[in-house]
């Protein structure tokens, strides 16, 4: 087993944040300057926020003693999950919004042992249409269509 304080997962997480949120807040001058405010404000309060929680974990970090932890154990069922994630990334621009997240979702429920298949197909077709639908018709945003596949409502 491996030892570690109970606040360094805190301490990483919070730096992945700020590197994240810091990629973010690069890409706010592309957007139109009509639409700049809002996502300039949430990723500020999320950077503010991160700062709390990096604080608060170094401060906790000298005070506590280091406790054992299963990381290898939770590598094993996360890594699998990411390289998931990571496949419907990069196959949302190729077969497009709609089938890539019900196989995603499919595939999730899948790893996560879900026991009823029709149950898994349902919530994935539901999920994904009354999604699409919010984004289209409410939110305006336009979603991706498949390169190779196009499926679009």
């Amino acid at each position: 087993m491996k030892y570690m304080k109970k606040s360094t997962p805190d301490i990483i997480i919070s730096i992945i944040l700020f590197i994240f949120f810091g990629t973010l807040l690069l890409q706010v001058p592309e957007i139109p300057k009509v639409s700049r405010g809002y996502p300039f404000a949430l990723i500020i309060i999320s950077m503010i926020m991160t700062a709390i929680l990096l604080i608060r974990a170094i401060l906790r970090l000298k005070k506590e003693g280091r406790q054992e932890t299963q990381i290898v154990t939770q590598a094993k069922t996360i890594i699998p999950y990411i390289v998931l994630i990571i496949a419907y990334l990069l196959l949302l621009p190729r077969i497009g919004y709609v089938l890539a997240t019900v196989l995603f979702m499919i595939l999730s429920f899948i790893y996560l042992r879900f026991k009823s298949k029709i149950g898994m197909v349902v919530i994935s077709v539901v999920t994904t249409v009354l999604l699409y639908f919010v984004f289209t018709n409410f939110l305006e945003v336009i979603l991706p269509f498949g390169k190779w596949i196009n499926i679009a409502l």
